[in-house]
């Protein structure tokens, strides 16, 4: 069996095409969808779509991440103020781009999955890391924290296939894996694409997401340009300076000191150059 593996596209259909075009020259069985397909690019309808068709040609497992989950809590109030500064406009802008059709599909995917491999040996699924003993696991896949790697921990292959949308750790292209399994061979296939980001930022930029007073569009940006996850260093500044100040609500003061400390700290310029 060969199983190809999908994670965290972020509604970057750009990176999606490229990937969907070295797909075609590759042998599967199954895709596993590992979550994190919407948000932070504008094209979460279009992924949507691209997966569904995927869904009647192949055979496929599919998982929610994240994100689907915040969208579906958002569905549950429909209220901007009930999300969090830093995503509120990133959310809604996706919520709105979704049809009754795209709400539906996201709230019927389960978090997490089983594959039976044989009669002895089970393949699990979910979109972020999971040690759980799990009776006659053999494979753990996972998605979300946007780099391809593999380790086996307590007799069980951990394998993680990267990020398609957003990718990290100084990969600029779309990554995506392919897991062999047959009776003598085990083997994990890790492929980057390369696509045209300037035309995934472009597109980005004619939308709010890019615009907004958080500059989350920017952000990604950076991290498309550079392979750099911004995102969480940003995160652990602004909790820092929160902290250090005492704040407990959400500040956009305090979100803009630590984007611009960070930006300072890991220039984007000298970053591009090393990678």
């Amino acid at each position: 069996m060969r199983f190809l593996i999908l994670s965290d596209i972020h509604a970057n259909y750009t990176a999606l095409e490229a990937c969907i075009n070295e797909i075609k020259n590759i042998n599967f069985d199954a895709i596993i969808w590992c979550g994190d397909y919407i948000t932070d690019f504008p094209d979460s309808h279009k992924v949507i779509n691209l997966i569904r068709e995927y869904e009647k040609k192949y055979t496929c497992y599919i998982i929610s991440g994240n994100r689907e989950d915040y969208i579906i809590d958002f569905d549950k109030h429909k209220d901007p103020n009930k999300v969090n500064i830093r995503t509120r406009n990133n959310i809604v802008c996706t919520y709105n781009s979704l049809s009754k059709e795209d709400l539906e599909w996201i709230k019927n995917l389960p978090s997490s999955l089983t594959i039976n491999i044989d009669d002895k040996n089970k393949i699990y699924v979910s979109h972020k890391c999971n040690y759980e003993y799990i009776e006659n696991c053999k494979y753990k896949i996972f998605g979300h924290v946007h780099k391809q790697y593999t380790f086996r921990k307590d007799n069980v292959k951990y394998i993680t296939p990267g990020s398609i949308g957003i990718s990290d750790a100084g990969t600029t292209g779309a990554q995506f894996s392919v897991l062999e399994i047959t009776p003598n061979i085990e083997k994990v296939e890790q492929y980057v694409i390369n696509y045209d980001i300037n035309k995934a930022i472009q597109i980005l930029k004619e939308t709010k997401i890019y615009s907004d007073e958080i500059g989350w569009g920017k952000m990604i940006e950076k991290e498309l340009l550079t392979g750099f996850n911004y995102l969480d260093e940003i995160i652990k500044e602004y909790n820092i300076l929160r902290k250090q100040k005492n704040v407990l609500d959400e500040s956009l003061e305090l979100w803009h000191i630590a984007q611009e400390n960070i930006y300072r700290k890991f220039d984007v310029t000298k970053l591009s150059k090393t990678l």
